[in-house]
């Protein structure tokens, strides 16, 4: 299970069409230990700048992660 921290983040609240049925939701840049940057979907609508974050899954083509308690 890869884990990570929260870079930065958005909501999206007027998202494309694909998604629109998904909004509100949240997207964030994640760091890995490794220092490499992957952009992935927040379960929730929770994560802030500096929280832990872990995978949960990969579903429609990108990864989503939720925040570690």
């Amino acid at each position: 299970m890869r884990q990570a921290i929260v870079y930065t983040e958005t909501v999206i609240h007027s998202a494309p069409e694909r998604f629109a049925a998904e909004a509100p939701y949240q997207i964030a840049v994640i760091e890995f230990p490794s220092g490499t940057r992957e952009l992935v979907r927040i379960a929730g609508l929770r994560a802030m700048i500096g929280d832990r974050v872990q995978e949960l899954a990969a579903s429609a083509g990108y990864p989503i992660f939720e925040v570690i308690q």
